[in-house]
């Protein structure tokens, strides 16, 4: 199990068990318990889904920006900005 998942279930467990438990049926408490995890695995890729779509469109935001200010050198060669930051190198030995 996935920690976001985990976190989710911890937080949303409680107000289903209460709802589960407001029911005498023991068939109608299952059927409510699997109708409410289904609603909570629905919302949560949903949500996921949505960070995703969000994540790329913020990357295709940066790509264009770097683009833009990437100029065009003397000899028609793109030229970039030195940007600060680690050096892929250096994160190789970090595995």
């Amino acid at each position: 199990m996935s920690a976001s998942r985990w976190r989710v279930l911890t937080a949303y467990l409680p107000g289903i068990a209460s709802v589960v438990n407001s029911f005498q049926s023991p068939e109608v408490q299952l059927s409510v318990y699997q109708s409410l995890m289904k609603a909570l695995d629905a919302k949560t890729e949903a949500e996921e889904a949505q960070a995703v779509a969000k994540s790329r469109m913020s990357s295709r935001g940066k790509l264009a920006t770097d683009r833009e200010s990437a100029s065009n050198g003397h000899d028609g060669e793109l030229v970039y900005d030195i940007v600060e930051g680690e050096s892929i190198h250096a994160m190789m030995g970090k595995n």
